[in-house]
């Protein structure tokens, strides 16, 4: 139980790093980032699922990151259900490996 919470613990530091290495992020967009870069979720149900938000909020954050900030790609996208598969762009992997992980000095 304790191996959950240091996790949260870190991912959520994980979160406040991207954000304060881009400000214009929301907690909602740093999130996503930080969960394709730590292999977390790879598509938008699955984020959506795993921190129990609304599939329609992590899609409009997806559609911020990918076509107003460039920072992911969709891959794929089921016309059903609207998930979206996930990939961060050259752009997004600089921006998440920039973030100070936890414990490190950046």
């Amino acid at each position: 139980m304790a191996a959950v919470a240091e996790d949260e613990t870190a991912f959520m530091a994980a979160v406040e790093a991207v954000v304060e290495a881009a400000p214009g992020l929301t907690p909602l967009h740093a999130g996503v980032l930080t969960a394709l870069g730590a292999g977390v979720a790879a598509d938008s149900r699955s984020f959506a699922k795993v921190f129990g938000l609304a599939h329609a909020l992590v899609l409009r954050a997806v559609s911020d990151l990918a076509d107003e900030l460039g920072l992911v790609s969709v891959a794929a996208r089921d016309a059903r259900t609207q998930r979206a598969k996930l990939a961060l762009t050259e752009a997004g992997r600089r921006l998440v490996a920039a973030a100070p992980a936890p414990g490190r000095q950046g």
